[in-house]
């Protein structure tokens, strides 16, 4: 599993000064969701969703997981690779916000 030290501090800055991303971080942080899901959870829209989701991928901040969900079709779901995200107050105060 990815180390928060493992990203820099201004990738880190980068990422969670966009409100989008931190509602996005703090929705999968514990449980794996849909783009759907998160769309409807964080009220964005779905361009938007997949943008913010592929840079975070990017960042290696998040995982896919593919799962065939009850109708027997593949769907796939993003989980955070952060358990806890704090490294500094500046990190946890912007995810808190």
């Amino acid at each position: 599993m990815l180390e928060i030290r493992d990203i820099n501090d201004e990738a880190m800055q980068d990422l969670l000064s966009d409100k989008a991303n931190r509602m996005i971080l703090k929705s999968i942080m514990t449980v794996p969701k849909s783009t759907t899901q998160l769309c409807i959870e964080c009220n964005i829209p779905t361009s938007t969703a997949y943008r913010k989701m592929q840079k975070l991928l990017d960042y290696k901040v998040i995982r896919r997981i593919g799962i065939i969900n009850e109708a027997g079709k593949r769907e796939i779901l993003y989980k955070s690779n952060f358990s806890v995200l704090k490294k500094t107050p500046e990190w946890e105060e912007l995810l808190l916000n």
